[in-house]
């Protein structure tokens, strides 16, 4: 497997969403840090897989151990690390069996912008992606997101500091 794409995702990235290209079919959008993008000939639910499987987790194992945390099946953001974790949107409508899921890194969202009842612009530091969502659901992700992150450090910060300073 391949693994430079998402180490590079992972060292410089701030979203993925997914797009349809011409002639290719479905297709995953990357957003850096930096302002550029590219466009990964693979599904975004591929791409997410792979992430997942780099940290030895699945969508199906953060769900069921996360989503009781924020009281929630669907849309349950995916803690990978402290300090990230992935925020899904319905960034399209889909056609057939598209996904409409886009994710974002948590701590990348600068803001939040009502463009309609339902659909709201998320900020990045260098990119603007729409949410077909309200703002309050929007927020509420970023909260949850937060909060989880919260409870996976109160599990894991207390054996990652007796990691890092038991090294003598």
């Amino acid at each position: 497997m391949e693994w430079k794409q998402i180490e590079t995702f992972l060292s410089s990235g701030q979203a993925f969403v997914p797009v349809y290209q011409e002639n290719v079919g479905d297709s995953v959008q990357v957003l850096f840090k930096d302002g550029s993008s590219e466009l990964l000939e693979m599904r975004c639910e591929s791409f997410l897989n792979k992430l997942l499987y780099y940290f030895g987790t699945s969508l199906a194992a953060n769900r069921d151990r996360f989503g009781k945390l924020v009281g929630k099946k669907q849309l349950v953001p995916v803690v990978l690390s402290y300090g990230t974790i992935l925020i899904p949107f319905h960034v399209r409508k889909p056609i057939g069996h598209q996904t409409p899921v886009g994710w974002v890194i948590a701590k990348e969202v600068q803001g939040f912008d009502p463009e309609t009842k339902n659909e709201t612009t998320v900020y990045l530091s260098k990119h603007e992606m729409k949410a077909l969502h309200t703002e309050k659901f929007c927020k509420e992700q970023l909260k949850n997101a937060r909060y989880l992150e919260l409870c996976y450090g109160e599990i894991h910060e207390p054996y990652r500091k007796s990691w890092v300073f038991s090294a003598g």
